[in-house]
């Protein structure tokens, strides 16, 4: 049976049986205007520079048989945000916030339930990096995202420009992380040349 790790935690270490794990998606935040007088509405959901979403929502139910293992698992989630983990899904994270809603006392065993309001992206525990160097050539980079939009951290050594949907930018040595290097869902292509190595570094996020 699939189990799940909250923080550096998991809930084996209780004793505790997962009998379930739930997810509800997260509502799109939708945005209509009703047209007086006429038929249907105006759709402003993506006026603002595209589709947002609401927390979504985790429910768990634990099996524990022992009453002190059970008030200090209780003790550790209750109330704290964390980052969860579930054994079925290994590569990727929710972060969100823990509240118990349940505490059954049953005879000889106790079951604990719990909810997490979450955020509506989960992410790949590993980032993903991309290293290179240019040496007063131009390298086509392709960079592969998934749903969220992500602005990554580019590590400049040397002297290098990076071309990228018409822009060009100018980078020496340092540290960058700049909105108008988004990288959106699909393949985003980069051109970088100069004379420097670079490391692109972003962490992929998918809807819950």
């Amino acid at each position: 049976m699939y189990g799940a790790r909250f923080d550096n935690k998991n809930i084996k270490e209780y004793g505790a049986i997962m009998n379930y794990a739930r997810i509800t998606p997260p509502a799109v935040k939708e945005n209509y205007i009703e047209i007086p007088g006429g038929d249907s509405s105006i759709d402003l959901t993506e006026a603002v520079g595209g589709i947002t979403y609401c927390d979504g929502l985790m429910e768990f139910k634990f099996t524990l048989f022992d009453f002190c293992k059970k008030e200090s698992m209780k003790n550790y989630l209750h109330g704290k945000r964390m980052n969860i983990i579930l054994e079925r899904e290994p590569e990727v994270y929710y972060e969100g916030r823990v509240s118990c809603n349940m505490d059954i006392w049953l005879g000889t065993w106790y079951e604990l339930g719990f909810t997490a309001r979450v955020r509506p992206y989960k992410w790949e525990i590993h980032e993903t990096i991309h290293a290179d160097s240019v040496n007063d050539d131009t390298k086509e980079v392709i960079l592969v995202n998934t749903r969220k939009p992500v602005i990554p951290k580019i590590i400049v050594i040397g002297n290098i420009n990076i071309l990228y949907e018409g822009k060009r930018y100018i980078m020496q040595e340092g540290v960058y992380q700049s909105p108008e290097l988004t990288l959106y869902e699909g393949i985003n292509k980069l051109e970088i040349s100069g004379q420097g190595s670079y490391k692109i570094i972003y962490r992929k996020g998918r809807l819950i």
